[in-house]
C-alpha cells in the first residue's frame, strides 16, 4: 500500500472484475430474494434489505464521490474529513426504500456508472494518493480495493442469511411432508 508501489495492468482488471461481481450478486439475488423474509432483522445483525441498502448508499455516496474528487480537487483527499459512509448512512433520514426488486436494481445501475467512471481511469491515475481515515497515504487503488473487501463481506452476510432462510423453509416443507405422510398412514 501507498505512494511507493506501483500498480499493473493486471490488478486493475483484477479490480475491475471485482468490482463488477456487485452486478452479478444483484442480479442472482433478483430471483431468490422474494422467497425469503429481507425484511427480517435477525438477533445479531442487519436485515438482507438493509445491508443492501447500505451497499448502494457506500457506492453512491461515498466511494464514488471520493474517487471523483481525488480528481477534481487539487489538494490531497483525507478521509478523516468525509463522513465514513456506515456513519452517514444511520444519520441519513431519506426514505428508505422497502422494494427489494427496485434496492437491487438501484445497486445494478450505481455499480455500472461507476464501472464506467472506473474503467476511465489511467494505470498512473490508481497511483494518485489520498489519505485514509488513520493519516496513512493510500492509492485510489487501493481505496477501490477496500470498497470491494467491504462489500464481500457484506454480500457473505446475506448470502449466509438467504441460505439459513431456505433451509429453515426447506426444513418446514420436511416437516409438514412427514406429518402428512403420518397421517395417511394413521388412516
Amino acid at each position: 500500500m501507498g505512494r511507493n508501489r506501483e500498480i499493473s495492468n493486471s490488478e486493475i482488471e483484477k479490480l475491475l472484475d471485482d468490482a463488477n461481481y456487485l452486478i452479478d450478486e444483484a442480479e442472482a439475488l433478483k430471483y431468490v430474494i422474494d422467497a425469503v423474509p429481507y425484511d427480517e432483522t435477525p438477533p445479531d445483525g442487519e436485515s438482507i434489505i438493509d445491508m443492501l441498502r447500505l451497499i448502494n448508499f457506500a457506492q453512491k455516496e461515498y466511494y464514488r464521490p471520493v474517487s471523483e474528487r481525488v480528481f477534481s480537487e487539487n489538494r490531497l483527499v483525507k478521509l478523516n474529513e468525509i463522513t465514513h459512509f456506515k456513519k452517514a448512512y444511520q444519520d441519513h433520514d431519506e426514505e428508505k426504500e422497502r422494494d427489494i426488486q427496485k434496492v437491487l436494481s438501484k445497486i445494478i445501475k450505481n455499480r455500472a456508472a461507476l464501472l464506467i467512471f472506473f474503467n476511465r481511469i489511467t494505470v498512473i491515475d490508481w497511483e494518485r494518493i489520498l489519505k485514509d481515515q488513520f493519516g496513512t497515504q493510500i492509492t485510489l487503488y487501493d481505496f477501490a480495493v477496500e470498497m470491494v473487501k467491504e462489500e464481500r463481506g457484506l454480500l457473505k452476510n446475506i448470502a449466509d442469511l438467504v441460505m439459513i432462510y431456505q433451509n429453515e423453509l426447506h426444513n418446514k416443507r420436511e416437516i409438514n411432508r412427514k406429518i402428512s405422510q403420518r397421517k395417511l398412514s394413521d388412516d
